[in-house]
């Protein structure tokens, strides 16, 4: 099998199994809540300190890729998640709630933020520039793959099953996974340096050079707000719907994961796309003017639209929202010096971990002021910003390659 497609399937699976664990407590929450008797929407908060311990682990974790190497890394993280999942369904009553949930936050962060750097620094060893947008999107959809697992399978699971037993499922699968990449270790850790020493200065030395650079910058912007967006759509959809719309558990879940299996076919298309037809940065500003808009109609749900409606919505929102990592993340890979995507990644992808901590705080304020529809209009309004930007000419030659 050539090594390209055995990294691609490799890292798929990777990405499918973090985004899952990413969602998988967000998506239980209200069955988390109504046990243990508080309001659901405080996975707001739970959003949050998983977006704060992102930033940092955005920022240091090339100097982990350069000791251990990409796939330990990312075996590292899986472990990691599966710990932050059956923290939660362990530990987790009525006397230890907040410890709990915040301690597994910060587990299930560590674990996930890593997955796109480390398979971002394996992709770009073995794609040709000329098709990474479409090799990064087709491993990128593990992402809605991920999350429609959330949706679709994990949210009954807690309703037949129970919420903690749905937790710990995954948590076993995500050890699975960590013991399934243990074979391709020799060829993806090649370019380790078991010399080298993580850093302090790690954790500004990526986002130094993603300043130093206009292209690069343009990203980290674009990264910051499709994150953010990203981030309430996937964590509080099925709570939204089911608050505001009385959609009970399994529907508002089928809803997101319906919804979220469309930006499957959706992110490889616009990797050819990207690939073919238009150039990666223009391509993501389209995108994010999709992003304005369709983030800002869902605002206006209430019980007078019909589920079909909602489902529409969702889905247009998905195919932007959920559908741009594979392009961004070439383009970064590309403008990385060489041996450094996944440093450089990181350094981006510490952008996008702010945007988790900002946009649910926009989020909350545009509630605050006007209700649903003012807070969907508020994260929806900096993607306009984010396209224009994006339009703008090339400063810069790329200094790396694919």
């Amino acid at each position: 099998m050539p090594i390209l497609l055995i990294a691609i399937v490799a890292m798929l699976v990777q990405q499918t199994i973090a985004s899952a664990a990413k969602v998988g407590l967000p998506a239980l929450f209200p069955a988390l809540a109504e046990e243990l008797n508080f309001d659901a929407e405080y996975v707001l908060v739970y959003t949050w300190i998983y977006a704060v311990v992102g930033v940092v682990v955005m920022m240091g974790c090339g100097g982990a890729i350069r000791r251990w190497g990409a796939l330990r890394t990312s075996q590292a993280g899986c472990v990691l998640m599966a710990a932050g999942l059956s923290t939660a369904a362990i530990l987790a009553n009525p006397w230890f709630v907040v410890p709990a949930l915040g301690l597994a936050a910060i587990l299930n962060s560590t674990g996930t933020m890593v997955a796109t750097p480390a398979s971002s620094q394996i992709l770009a060893r073995y794609a040709p520039p000329k098709w990474a947008p479409l090799v990064f999107s087709i491993k990128q959809t593990g992402v809605p793959a991920g999350i429609a697992i959330a949706g679709i399978i994990l949210a009954p699971l807690a309703v037949t099953y129970g919420w903690r037993a749905a937790a710990l499922g995954l948590a076993g699968v995500c050890l699975v996974v960590g013991l399934l990449l243990q074979p391709m270790r020799a060829e993806f850790d090649q370019d380790r340096d078991p010399n080298a020493r993580p850093h302090a200065r790690d954790f500004t030395s990526s986002v130094r050079e993603v300043l130093a650079k206009w292209e690069l910058r343009g990203l980290a912007l674009g990264c910051f707000t499709f994150v953010g967006m990203q981030t309430l759509f996937t964590d509080f959809t099925i709570t939204y719907l089911h608050e505001t719309l009385n959609y009970d558990l399994a529907t508002a879940g089928a809803t997101l994961g319906i919804a979220t299996l469309m930006a499957v076919p959706a992110r490889i298309f616009w990797g050819w796309i990207g690939s073919t037809v238009i150039k990666p940065r223009h391509l993501l500003a389209g995108m994010a003017l999709i992003m304005a808009i369709s983030t800002t109609a869902m605002g206006a749900f209430d019980e007078s639209w019909s589920q079909h409606a909602v489902l529409a919505v969702t889905a247009a929102v998905s195919l932007s929202v959920l559908s741009w990592h594979g392009v961004l993340l070439s383009e970064t890979a590309r403008l990385a010096p060489a041996g450094e995507a996944g440093r450089v990644t990181g350094g981006v992808l510490a952008f996008g971990a702010a945007g988790q901590i900002v946009f649910p705080l926009l989020f909350g304020l545009g509630h605050l002021v006007g209700g649903y529809a003012v807070a969907f209009a508020a994260i929806g309004a900096p993607a306009v910003l984010v396209g224009l930007v994006l339009l703008m000419p090339d400063r810069t030659p790329a200094s790396g390659s694919t």
